[in-house]
């Protein structure tokens, strides 16, 4: 029995061009792969259609998960997923066959990258990003999709145009600067109740609340700002939004806390 648990998880990581039609019409092939990383890698991503899961483990490995889905076998095989390793550095990117076709088929990510690594560059066209324990530097943006980071520490840079933005910060010892920009939609970032930080903020339209007791302003034309220090200041914290929200709020042990 131990014998065949070896060999049916062996088959799982080197699965690789599984294509199988699906009840509605579509066809989906799903492939799954392994590659060394050092434990402070640099990981980058492109995709054009499809979201992306981004997980830490505490391996020096990446394992790049991905499910093509198409209208047909044809568009299935017009999305390639393009692979470049290195012992330092790992680049995952979607391309699609010369043409103008209006219905490409999409790929959806699921990666596993070492705990410390640098997600280099995460950028995405149409769908969501979520990114998990990464406690590297974190770099990630989409133009259609929500942008969500959580459980990170390191340097952060974050940007959507349509879809809202969610940060949630373990740590901000390991931080110098952190950016959170967006277009339309909502900012909402999460960092411990007792850190040292230093904010500037402005909002065009969708105001500023905060939870810290920091005073916000209201511009004399349109909008509003905050900018304040927590604990004679530490990491600089840089928000920017114009429709939308921006709220900052407090975490203890994991967890959203409100001070009363």
């Amino acid at each position: 029995m131990k014998g065949r648990k070896l060999l049916l998880q062996g088959a799982l990581l080197a699965l690789a061009g599984v294509v199988s039609p699906s009840a509605i019409g579509t066809f989906h092939e799903e492939s799954s792969q392994i590659y060394a990383l050092s434990a402070s890698g640099r990981v980058s991503l492109v995709n054009i259609n499809g979201d992306v899961h981004i997980h830490a483990w505490d391996r020096n490995e990446v394992r790049v998960a991905a499910v093509k889905t198409a209208a047909s076998h044809g568009l299935l095989d017009e999305a390639r997923v393009m692979v470049e390793s290195t012992p330092d550095a790992i680049s995952i990117r979607t391309r699609y066959a010369d043409g103008t076709n209006t219905n490409p088929g999409s790929v959806e990510f699921t990666v596993m990258v070492p705990r410390h690594a640098c997600l280099n560059e995460i950028k995405l066209i149409n769908g969501a990003v979520d990114i998990e324990g990464v406690a590297g530097e974190v770099n990630a943006s989409s133009v259609n999709g929500k942008v969500r980071a959580q459980k990170i520490a390191g340097d952060a840079r974050l940007s959507t145009v349509n879809g809202t933005l969610e940060a949630t910060f373990e740590r901000l010892s390991d931080a110098k600067t952190i950016s959170m920009n967006s277009v339309n939609g909502s900012i909402m970032l999460s960092i411990p109740y007792d850190a040292r930080a230093e904010f500037d903020a402005r909002n065009v339209t969708g105001g500023i609340d905060n939870d810290f007791g920091i005073e916000v302003n209201q511009g004399r034309s349109v909008g509003s700002q905050l900018h304040g220090v927590l604990k004679g200041g530490g990491t600089y914290i840089n928000l920017n939004n114009i429709n939308g929200t921006i709220c900052i709020m407090p975490v203890a042990h994991g967890r959203r806390v409100r001070f009363t």
